[in-house]
This record gives C-alpha cells, sequence and structure tokens, in this order.
C-alpha cells in the first residue's frame, strides 16, 4: 500500500497565520476591510470578484452573522477577511541576474518586471535577485525553480504574497508586513509563513527533503500529514535564530543546530583569478556555500560558489567586494552566517624576478635583487624572507620606478626567499601593490677559501696542501712572483699536483684557488715560491734547510 504523501507547515510566530475555521471566528477589525453592498449584489458574487477562493463564502457568512446570504441589502456594511481577500496583481522586479535566467522561457534583465504567476527557472551557475512592491527581496540560487504564485496589494497597505519552490534553493529578505498580510513559500513538502524576517528554503532535486534555515526571526514548525494528522513523534517546535528544521514525507520534523559560521575574521585579499578562496580551518569534506556581492546587502551576488573546498574564485574585475559564507550539514541544511570583505587586486602586473634566479648560491656579501620593469609602474615593492610564507620579513624596501632593483647586505648564511610586486596609484592617489611575483629561492653560502700558506707542502716533484670535502683546486704556476709570466695552469680533484721543477735556487711562484662543488671559486691564495734541487727557497734565491719542508709565503 503507497504511503499518503507528507506535509509539512512552518510559519513564523509573528505571522499568525490563520486556519479557515479561525477565519470567521477570530478576524477582528484589523484583520478585515469593509464592503458597502451595491444594488444586486449577492454575498456569493462578492466572493467571486473579492475572495482568493470564492467557495469561503460560508466564512465572510459568518462573521457577518448572515442568516440569507443570498438577500443582501444595497448599502449593507460586511466585512470581509483580509486573509481570505484576492487583491490586485502586482509585478515584482529583477534587481540583478546573471547566466541566462528565465521567465516563462524569455531571458530577464535587470530591471524588467515580472508578472504574477510567472515561473523562474534558474539554470546551473545562474542567480537571481528581485525585489517585491513591498521592498522585500528573493534570491533563486543555481538549479532552482520557482513560481510567483501570488503577488498580491490588498487594502490599508497589505499584501499576500505566494512563492512555490519546486526545486533548488530560495533566500529571502522579508521586509516587516502589516497587521493581516501574508508571505509564504511552499515546497511539495512544505510551507514557510513569514512577516519580516530572514530564512532560506531548500527543496531537494529529488524530492526528498525540505530544509529550513532561520537567520533573523522566530518561526514554529508543525509536520502535518496529507488529513491533517501528524505523524507519530512530531509535534509543533520553535525555531529560533541559529536553528533549522529537516521536513521528509513520512517522517517527524527534524529541528537541530545550524552549521557553525565559516571562520573568516579579516578581509581577504585575492591576486590571481581564477584562484583558490582561502577558507579557514574547516573540517575534512565539509560543504560550504560562499557568494560574492558587489554591494553591502548582497543583492548583487557576481558569484557563487558551493561544495567542498578548495572552491575556485572565477575571474572578476578588480576592485572591493563583500563575501559570506555558511557551512552546510550532511543533510543541506545552511549553517550561519559569516560576512567579510574582499578584495581582487590583479593589477597592476607582477615583475618577473631576475636575479638571483631561482636556486641561486651567492656569497654573504650584499646581494643585488633584479626584477623586470612594469610599463605604467611607479615603484615596486620587494620583500626577503628567512622563511617561504614571509610571515616574518628580513626586509621589505619600496624603490622608484626607473630601477627595478634593490641591494640588501649584509645577508645571513642559509636558504633566503625574495619577491617582488609593482606599485601603482589608487584613484585617491595611494600608490598600492599588485600581486607579488611568484616566490623565488636563494641559498647564501660563503665563498671556498684558498689553503693557507701553513698547509702546503712540497715532497720531490709533488705539491700538497689540505683540502676540503667537495672542493677542486686551480694550480697556477709562473716564471715571476706577479704572475705576468704563467707557466702551468691547471685544475685538480684531489689536495695536490705534480710540478717540473727548475735546477738549484731558481724560484717558480706557486698559488692556489679553492673551487667549490657549485663551480665558485676562492680568490688565489697568496704567492709561494719554489726551487728544483734546493727544495725550497727564499725570496732572494737562497737554499733553505732541509729541504722539501715548508714554503714561504710573499707578504
Amino acid at each position: 500500500m503507497r504511503r499518503a504523501p507528507t506535509n509539512a507547515v512552518v510559519t513564523v510566530l509573528m505571522a499568525a497565520l490563520l486556519t479557515a475555521g479561525a477565519v470567521a471566528v477570530h478576524a477582528q477589525a484589523g484583520d478585515t476591510v469593509a464592503h458597502v453592498v451595491r444594488p444586486g449584489e449577492s454575498l456569493y458574487r462578492i466572493a467571486q470578484e473579492q475572495l482568493e477562493d470564492p467557495a469561503r463564502w460560508p466564512e465572510v457568512a459568518r462573521l457577518n452573522r448572515l442568516a440569507r446570504p443570498s438577500k443582501l441589502q444595497p448599502g449593507q456594511r460586511l466585512l470581509l477577511p483580509l486573509a481570505l481577500m484576492k487583491g490586485q496583481a502586482s509585478q515584482a522586479t529583477v534587481a540583478y541576474v546573471r547566466g541566462g535566467v528565465l521567465a516563462d522561457g524569455t531571458a530577464l534583465r535587470i530591471g524588467d518586471r515580472i508578472e504574477e504567476a510567472a515561473t523562474l527557472t534558474v539554470p546551473s551557475q545562474g542567480f537571481i535577485s528581485v525585489t517585491l512592491a513591498d521592498g522585500s527581496l528573493l534570491q533563486l540560487q543555481s538549479d532552482s525553480t520557482a513560481r510567483l504564485v501570488r503577488l498580491r496589494d490588498l487594502p490599508r497597505e497589505t499584501r499576500n504574497t505566494l512563492i512555490q519552490l519546486d526545486r533548488g534553493r530560495i533566500d529571502l529578505r522579508v521586509s516587516p508586513q502589516t497587521p493581516g498580510s501574508r508571505f509564504r513559500v511552499k515546497t511539495p513538502l512544505a510551507t514557510a509563513g513569514v512577516r519580516g524576517t530572514r530564512f532560506g528554503v531548500t527543496m531537494a532535486a529529488d524530492g526528498a527533503l525540505t530544509a529550513t534555515d532561520v537567520i533573523e526571526g522566530l518561526v514554529a514548525v508543525a509536520a502535518v500529514g496529507s488529513v491533517g494528522a501528524a505523524p507519530p513523534g512530531a509535534e509543533e517546535a520553535e525555531v529560533s535564530i541559529g536553528q533549522g528544521a529537516v521536513v521528509r514525507p513520512g517522517r517527524a520534523l527534524a529541528l537541530r543546530p545550524l552549521p557553525p559560521a565559516p571562520p573568516w575574521t579579516e578581509e581577504l585579499r585575492l591576486e590571481q583569478l581564477p584562484g583558490v578562496l582561502p577558507m579557514g580551518d574547516l573540517r575534512d569534506g565539509q560543504q560550504v556555500r560562499v557568494e560574492i556581492a558587489e554591494d553591502d546587502d548582497f543583492t548583487r551576488v557576481v558569484a557563487t560558489l558551493q561544495g567542498r573546498p578548495p572552491l575556485t574564485v572565477p575571474a572578476l574585475p578588480d576592485g572591493h567586494y563583500r563575501i559570506r559564507g555558511r557551512l552546510l550539514d550532511a543533510e543541506g541544511l545552511f549553517g550561519r552566517e559569516t560576512a567579510s570583505r574582499v578584495r581582487v587586486k590583479t593589477l597592476p602586473h607582477a615583475p618577473i624576478a631576475r636575479a638571483p634566479s631561482e636556486g641561486q648560491v651567492v656569497p654573504p656579501a650584499p646581494v643585488v635583487f633584479r626584477c623586470t620593469e612594469v610599463p605604467g609602474a611607479q615603484g615596486y615593492l620587494f620583500q626577503v624572507a628567512e622563511e617561504p610564507g614571509f610571515e616574518r620579513l628580513l626586509a621589505e624596501q619600496q624603490v622608484p620606478s626607473d630601477a627595478c632593483a634593490f641591494t640588501l647586505g649584509p645577508v645571513p648564511v642559509g636558504t633566503l626567499y625574495w619577491r617582488v610586486a609593482s606599485l601603482a596609484p589608487e584613484p585617491d592617489g595611494r600608490l598600492e601593490r599588485g600581486p607579488f611575483s611568484d616566490r623565488s629561492r636563494l641559498e647564501i653560502r660563503p665563498l671556498p677559501v684558498a689553503p693557507a700558506g701553513d698547509d702546503l707542502s712540497l715532497q720531490g716533484d709533488r705539491l700538497h696542501w689540505a683540502g676540503a670535502a667537495g672542493s677542486r683546486y686551480r694550480v697556477q704556476v709562473a716564471a715571476d712572483a706577479a704572475f705576468e709570466q704563467v707557466l702551468s695552469d691547471v685544475d685538480v680533484d684531489v689536495p695536490e699536483a705534480r710540478l717540473t721543477l727548475p735546477t738549484g735556487c731558481r724560484t717558480l711562484a706557486v698559488r692556489l684557488q679553492a673551487i667549490d662543488a657549485l663551480g665558485r671559486r676562492s680568490d688565489f691564495g697568496a704567492p709561494r715560491l719554489i726551487s728544483g734541487d734546493a727544495g725550497l727557497c727564499t725570496e732572494d734565491g737562497a737554499a733553505v734547510e732541509g729541504g722539501g719542508g715548508g714554503v714561504r709565503v710573499e707578504r
């Protein structure tokens, strides 16, 4: 046996929605409007012209204690309940639209008027903000379908508004309603009635769930069966700010707290679009919806992102925007809201880092950072840090636009990171940076040091010295101490070299240069004088006792 479909009624307490029987019994003067009977009118005719549902004329008869509804006297004064009146059809206005939204198959533009009973279809990535005659704002998200069933103006500035949401998501900011007004949002599973609040309704695409979340106001929710009987365990519940209600066919209404607000605490800055939106600390798999708008009221929402992070922000013009986000629970119930500001700043373009190049190893002497110049830039901002996140800066320097260069010294030994941004004037004349260039890494290492004189020894025709692991050496031999007549110039991989020595105390000059694994060369060490048979000689050519001993370094 098929289970009868279950409906739910969601009513904001202040709306005081009345049941059919209560209209006739409890209608007060403030909830009614007077009608003066014209010649030839009957209650049935008045019901056809004035009531939304003419079949409810008996309620008017009971309210006015009419013994003979078909026999009315011209000039007789009747009270008609505002809650039953048809009113005059009004229009809605498109405040903002993107993504090819249709009204009864016709594409909408900003400023277009929408008639009562129109069906709005919002495609994927689409969005529309619609303002009603009373200033209320309704927003349909992507993949949504809704019908403006009733847009009616009633006497004494009261209104009858009914929106049918067949699928998707609608967010509403309802203006305070005058007594007797009705503002309702219906889905196949629920009806939400309000009288001035902020709330949202989601209707699952498969029809299996309606979720209502309240941002402002107090809501009374009751799940009611198709014949008016509540499902087992269902009862009326008050939904306050920070709570939501989930309605499923054949189940008791579920009341739960809304998910917490996203952890945004300060203005966000986006410098590359399309780009990933920083989301803060979220649980793994947590879904979120983010809206980016041009205005503080979030009427002109230029981008809507929904799903599990990372979320990609599409290309947007540079400027200041408002951003708000809400987390979703496992059933699609929207959570509390966090609003902040976001600055999109993709211009001026970043310079290209030229030197030092990525990964370059340089000595701890002053380092010159250089970049390409950017047309239109009025300066550049350099940043140098010892960690890749640039949280703690070693140096930050603004330089004029005539040369994209900055000298920093001395610098510590280790790994450094640097980047540079262009500076351009804002409308108020202030210089503000654009995006930074890609981060560039460099290594600060001391240059190799040539072997000291005390480390050099001669054994026969072989010259030895103390070496360093991973180093190579350049050995240069000359006929003079000034090295104007170089006789030999070789590189060796070990700390020794075989020499062709002269006889006697005719001297030659030898000097060494260390070469590290990166090919960086030290300065030449001080020249050493060597001889042939005598072993080691003094500067004046005399033999040194104990040949094969040390080397005398010229000063």
